[in-house]
């Protein structure tokens, strides 16, 4: 007489095909977009460091940093990162991962890519801080702008905010080229980011399904009401193989633009107009920079020697006015120096002319400021 086992091996669960739907893109990154920020060429020196955000009006699941392309005499090149933003922490190199370290060539016209190793890895909604410096001696190392709005650049997927340049061949260091402070605040990226995207996929969940853009959402509710009605075709099908359908469509199938999901960002308040340095620019448009005494901003090329940045932006934070030194005044040109840079562009430009009267306004209510 032969025992039997009391486990007796049964059969795997069988699951249809139209009941497995996948939550995210079976790809690596679908997608591969290169992004240029504006390019004024304002400032050239050692460093950038700004924060860039993952959007969440797309369905996102996450997107893939690959490369970062800047230009200037580069040199000894290195790529740093942080979680959330790179505030607070730009004299804490051990709250950084560095991503990227090699000697590039000069490069002043073309923009060079710095392969970002491991790749940066974004989830819908999360953000990081960027760390993109030159330990090249001297002031040429890396080309980027002044701040000329609250946002450097915005696509459907990312959004790029200003920071900070540094003016130090060693990274994170406190002390400037020219003495004084080593942060200067109210800069842009210049350059170029090689990103990838990995998209998800929709499923029958309320977390899952708010993420799709409207037209999408509209697309599936009416379908869905068709699929219940007596008489329609539809209704022959089960609802699992109609989900299964939804799950394999791409965001934008009912006809939703991406570019309706980037916000139009207005230039700030201008007072003045002025050139980069014209041997090294590549378009030869005039610039807007901003003119400001309730924060600091050196309106000069950032190897001017006035020891700012960082270290000296106290009044503007606190809200409250406070007096400075004669030592710690911003730099601020006299109305002769301002007049002789916008002189040729007026006469060059007849409609510039309109903006005298501003200038002289604006630079008597300034130099009462610091009187």
């Amino acid at each position: 007489m032969h025992s039997v086992s009391a486990e007796q091996p049964t059969a795997p669960d069988y699951q249809p095909q139209a009941l497995k739907r996948a939550k995210v893109a079976n790809y690596v990154v679908q997608s591969c977009y290169n992004v240029d920020t504006r390019d004024f060429e304002d400032h050239t020196f050692s460093g950038i460091m700004f924060d860039l955000c993952c959007k969440d009006t797309l369905p996102i699941e996450f997107i893939e940093i690959q490369q970062v392309w800047v230009r200037g005499n580069l040199g000894p090149m290195t790529v740093w990162v942080t979680p959330d933003s790179h505030g607070k922490k730009y004299h804490s190199s051990s709250d950084w991962k560095l991503v990227h370290k090699d000697t590039h060539k000069e490069s002043m016209m073309d923009l060079v890519s710095l392969k970002i190793d491991p790749p940066i890895r974004l989830k819908c909604g999360e953000s990081v801080g960027m760390y993109v410096h030159s330990g090249l001696e001297g002031d040429l190392g890396l080309v980027y702008n002044n701040r000329r709005s609250r946002v450097t650049h915005e696509d459907p997927h990312i959004r790029i905010l200003p920071g900070m340049a540094h003016i130090s061949h060693s990274p994170f260091s406190r002390h400037g080229y020219w003495g004084g402070g080593a942060w200067r605040y109210n800069r842009e990226f210049v350059g170029r980011l090689t990103y990838g995207v990995k998209w998800m996929l929709w499923n029958p969940r309320s977390k899952v399904h708010c993420k799709f853009p409207e037209k999408f959402r509209e697309m599936i509710f009416t379908i869905l009401m068709c699929h219940r009605r007596d008489g329609c075709p539809l209704k022959k099908l089960p609802g699992a193989v109609i989900y299964f359908i939804f799950n394999l469509l791409p965001w934008d199938w009912a006809g939703d633009d991406a570019k309706s999901h980037v916000t139009k960002y207005e230039d700030e308040d201008t007072l003045m107009r002025h050139t980069g340095r014209g041997r090294f620019s590549r378009f030869g448009s005039i610039g807007i920079f901003q003119f400001n005494h309730d924060d600091y901003y050196d309106d000069d090329d950032d190897d001017d020697g006035g020891g700012g940045g960082a270290e000296k932006v106290t009044a503007a934070k606190s809200g409250k006015k406070k007096r400075l030194s004669y030592s710690d005044r911003p730099v601020i040109l006299s109305k002769r120096d301002v007049l002789k840079r916008l002189l040729p562009h007026l006469a060059a430009a007849p409609k510039l002319q309109t903006y005298t009267v501003l200038i002289q306004t604006k630079l008597a209510a300034a130099s009462s400021l610091c009187s």
